[in-house]
């Protein structure tokens, strides 16, 4: 009271927003739980909303990688072999960068997928058998079984949740698998019968390959010299068909063989006896070719590119919905067996995936893994395309959700903002209302001398009352909401009012407690009441008080 007594201002405003001596007026408590509401209703929906993003981007990084090391050839990506590229070596290398908590190699593609009632399409991914640190994150997605395929040889997969569903499958069943890159190749083989053989419907080639000799120099006892422009036209014609890719193997192999054969004496080389004769030995050969029987050996090749598989399903995990998640998951012996990655007897992978500490700053992790990557020189393999490597971030593949919802949380924002401007509105026209009642009370503190900063001083008081208790008890509500967010959520289901239902994310209710969040809302919700408390008093400071004594 005595501190009371010393700011007349800060006394006035207390008398003012307590005028019938209650522990509250009926219009105080009004602004401060309009206030309070709007404060706990934005901290609640953006703690949910950043929770969610923080869940959602959890369960992604889940089965995507922070990097994808790929090796291209010109546009073309190509395969890691074990005997060129060495990527178990390179495995064991990125590891050794710091901040770096997991490598493993990818292999993933599209498959049809069969059980016993029904059919669809699911994408397939490798896991690593003994890698841990890949399983980790997957591990709270799991619903049903396990993802422990041991040493990875038995036949094994784990399935998602939507996959189990469609085929109706559970641990235990058997699921038959064909990948779709089989089905593509089927599909060529198929269009390349219907024509006939390329090389023999090219009069002039065939023609030219037998008589490649004819006019040719003698060069002695080294042989025979060709003319290299009829070596060039002949090589140039060769070109054209494996370029069209509509050969059968026994012709591409044939003119692989006579391209390599001329580049070797393009510059005026002579050709050896038993080159000469392995030339036009392999001419007639490629004369001989029945189309019955090539058409035959590239059907019964099918067998070979066709991979069909029945496994196991040992687990069912749950994905976000509407995130990219596999629906399949196999160790990785099997998934290259089914990918043809084993197939030339070279141990092959699609590529290298990256794991760090922190996704979202990960640039010097970036330039070390470069670093590491061997350089490839253009003299090894010239007439090859060039070869480089691509190290991806993951930000790269989701930049566009990300901006989404970043722009959702801002128009939310935005949008819920609205509440708290319209408790401000509201306390100011309680203000506007309370000043027009104390008008002459005011009109007699002039007379006495107070000046317009105090009588301006008297509802800003007031605002900074309401606004500071207001934005503290909102903090209060938010923390309590938050708490018992399942529990409110289950009563809201109970009357089928969930806002937020379990079938559709596959995930609890989640929340972050940020505490830039609750300062920023509580303090946003304070300066706006101030401000609106701060212009009614800036009306009625300005009063004529001989006019508003005389006034009824």
């Amino acid at each position: 009271m005595k501190f009371l007594r010393r700011n007349l201002s800060l006394m006035l405003a207390v008398r003012y927003l307590n005028p019938l001596r209650t522990f509250f007026s009926i219009i105080t408590l009004i602004c401060l739980l309009g206030v309070a509401l709007g404060v706990m209703v934005l901290i609640v929906v953006l703690s949910v909303m950043e929770g969610l993003q923080e869940e959602m981007e959890t369960r992604t990084l889940a089965f995507t990688p922070h990097f994808e090391v790929c090796l291209y050839s010109g546009p073309q990506r190509i395969a890691l072999g074990e005997q060129e590229t060495h990527w178990n070596e390179l495995l064991q290398r990125i590891q050794t960068v710091q901040n770096v908590t997991c490598v493993y190699p990818q292999i993933e593609g599209d498959s049809f997928v069969s059980g016993d009632s029904s059919r669809s399409m699911a994408r397939f991914s490798a896991l690593q058998p003994g890698n841990s640190a890949q399983l980790e994150p997957l591990l709270p997605m799991l619903r049903q079984g396990t993802f422990d395929f041991g040493a990875g040889l038995d036949q094994e997969c784990v399935i998602s949740l939507r996959v189990a569903q469609t085929l109706d499958l559970s641990v235990g069943d058997k699921l038959h698998l064909i990948p779709i890159g089989s089905q593509d190749e089927i599909a060529s083989v198929y269009s390349l019968i219907q024509h006939p053989l390329q090389t023999h419907e090219d009069h002039e080639l065939m023609k030219g390959l037998a008589s490649t000799f004819e006019g040719s120099t003698p060069a002695g006892e080294k042989g025979s010299i060709v003319d290299p422009e009829k070596l060039t036209a002949l090589v140039d014609r060769m070109n054209r068909l494996l370029f069209e890719n509509k050969l059968r193997s026994s012709e591409r192999k044939a003119l692989q063989e006579f391209c390599d054969d001329a580049a070797d004496h393009m510059a005026r080389q002579p050709f050896s006896a038993p080159e000469k004769n392995r030339w036009l030995t392999r001419a007639a050969e490629l004369a001989g070719l029945d189309r019955d029987r090539e058409d035959g050996r590239a059907v019964k090749e099918i067998n070979k590119m066709v991979m069909p598989m029945d496994l196991t399903v040992v687990g069912v995990y749950q994905p976000p919905e509407n995130m990219p998640g596999p629906g399949i998951y196999l160790p990785l012996p099997i998934a290259q067996e089914i990918s043809g990655y084993n197939q030339s007897g070279d141990d092959e992978v699609m590529g290298i995936c990256v794991r760090v500490k922190n996704p979202h700053e990960c640039d010097k992790e970036l330039r070390l893994i470069h670093d590491l990557l061997p350089k490839f020189d253009a003299n090894d393999a010239p007439e090859q395309m060039e070869r480089f490597w691509s190290v991806e971030p993951w930000t790269r593949s989701f930049e566009q959700w990300y901006k989404l919802i970043a722009n959702e949380r801002i128009m939310m924002s935005f949008v819920l903002s609205i509440i708290s401007l319209i408790a401000s509105f509201c306390i100011m026209a309680v203000m506007f209302t309370v000043s027009l009642q104390r008008r002459r009370e005011i009109a007699v503190l002039q007379a006495l001398g107070a000046t317009p900063a105090k009588i301006m001083a008297i509802f800003t008081w007031q605002g900074v009352i309401i606004g500071l208790a207001g934005a503290l008890l909102g903090v209060v509500l938010a923390l309590l909401v938050l708490h018992f967010r399942l529990e409110i959520q289950a009563a809201l289901a109970s009357i089928n009012l969930d806002p937020f239902p379990m079938e559709a994310h596959g995930i609890v209710l989640p929340a972050a407690y940020t505490l830039s969040t609750f300062f920023w809302q509580a303090f946003r919700a304070f300066i706006m009441v101030i401000i609106a408390a701060t212009i009614p008093a800036l009306f009625i400071s300005r009063q004529d008080p001989a006019r508003a004594l005389r006034s009824n």
